[in-house]
């Protein structure tokens, strides 16, 4: 359940249990938090196992805490809900490591449409998360709402998991992008034997210690922090503008599908362009989303839809470069080690956004002073893409050696 369908719940939550938004936006950063400290555990285990009885047993749970939110009666058992939903890693930014790392070991040459093959599923279910959320708590409270939920992920999620997932392609005799082991003819297949043999897997104490990654950490911390910030209370700036609940729900879902279509396009277009060139666009498409925000003029609201749209196309181009970056730069080996040492340090980042931008819209200045700090950070965390280039090695040196 991401941000953009939670904040949906904000306000029968709000008054139901009589506390403030902001006070309720602590909860997404409590299970951010505890995604986040799970992820330099989950990430060894789906090296070494693969994603197959992890991914089924984290289904399990995650939707049976999607259910006990029926529960909730105060603010704090809500807190302890929203933690524990993250302790499985599904409360990452960015995916959850249990699809995108197998994933990217799967494909190399055609890795940027895979990727985004293998997270489409995100926008569509988050279109259809925003109308059965308010379909569901208007005919059966947001309690029955969570519970619809919680018994729908263990309807998909665990027989996909347990059925379709595998660790590597190797484990299977095969090689990625779809080849055998051995000769073979085939121009791609063989365009894959030679990506795969300069592929150069660099161990997580050597990747520590290069630029780029503290480049990157930095770059996705900013981009995490506003956009949890943003994607959780654009719905109260869009109610304080005067737009209806329809108009809400009908903008905001145009940005997934807005999404869904991006994401496809670049995930062809990164297999051949300079991937954090990718990056740089799509936090500037990002960017100029937030301009509509600032500069709305009463009675125009159409602007939702400029919004939704210019911010799934971001979106979409920044979700592959998140998801290729890493296996580019540093090679599929220890992929899941290093995404899961990295993850608390952006997620941290993540998990503070949405109180702080609650703060920010209470006490500081409202949303005009919030989406403000939205436009000005995704510059500089474009900026951050556009510079880190790929890590180089010394014709002598091993990305091994200690």
């Amino acid at each position: 359940m991401n941000a953009v369908v939670v904040a949906f719940f904000i306000g029968p939550l709000s008054e139901d249990l009589g506390v403030s938004r902001s006070a309720i936006a602590w909860a997404l950063t409590f299970r951010i938090g505890v995604a986040g400290l799970t992820g330099p555990f989950m990430g060894p285990l789906i090296d070494r196992y693969g994603s197959r009885w992890l991914g089924s047993v984290a289904g399990v749970y995650t939707g049976a805490t999607l259910i006990g939110l029926y529960f909730v009666d105060n603010i704090w058992t809500l807190y302890l809900m929203f933690g524990l939903s993250g302790l499985m890693g599904f409360g990452a930014p960015g995916g959850s490591l249990l699809i995108t790392v197998p994933v990217a070991k799967w494909f190399v040459v055609r890795r940027g449409r895979a990727m985004a093959f293998a997270t489409a599923g995100a926008p569509l279910g988050t279109v259809a998360g925003i109308f059965m959320a308010q379909v569901l708590i208007n005919s059966v409270g947001w309690r029955g709402a969570w519970m619809v939920f919680g018994f729908g992920l263990w309807a998909v999620m665990v027989p996909l998991f347990a059925v379709f997932m595998r660790r590597t392609p190797e484990d299977l005799g095969l090689i990625p992008d779809g080849g055998v082991i051995g000769p073979s003819s085939d121009n791609e297949s063989a365009a894959g034997r030679a990506t795969i043999s300069q592929e150069v897997d660099w161990p997580l104490r050597r990747v520590l210690r290069t630029r780029v990654m503290w480049m990157l950490v930095v770059a996705f911390g900013i981009n995490q922090f506003v956009g949890s910030g943003t994607l959780l209370h654009r719905v109260g700036s869009f109610e304080a503008d005067g737009l209806s609940d329809r108009m809400v729900s009908t903008g905001i879902a145009v940005e997934p599908l807005t999404f869904l279509v991006m994401a496809l396009m670049f995930g062809m277009v990164i297999e051949r362009a300079v991937p954090r060139f990718i990056g740089a666009l799509g936090l500037t498409f990002m960017s100029i989303s937030i301009l509509p925000m600032l500069f709305f003029v009463d009675g125009h609201n159409y602007f939702i839809f400029i919004h939704s749209i210019m911010w799934g196309m971001g979106a979409g181009a920044g979700m592959n470069f998140m998801n290729v970056v890493w296996p580019n730069y540093f090679g599929r080996k220890h992929l899941g080690s290093i995404r899961g040492f990295i993850l608390p340090i952006t997620i941290l980042a993540g998990g503070l956004g949405a109180p702080m931008y609650g703060y920010i819209i209470d006490h500081w200045g409202g949303y005009n002073v919030a989406w403000s700090v939205t436009l000005i950070s995704m510059m500089v965390a474009g900026t951050l893409y556009l510079f880190a280039r790929p890590p180089q090695l010394k014709e002598s040196e091993d990305p091994g050696e200690t």
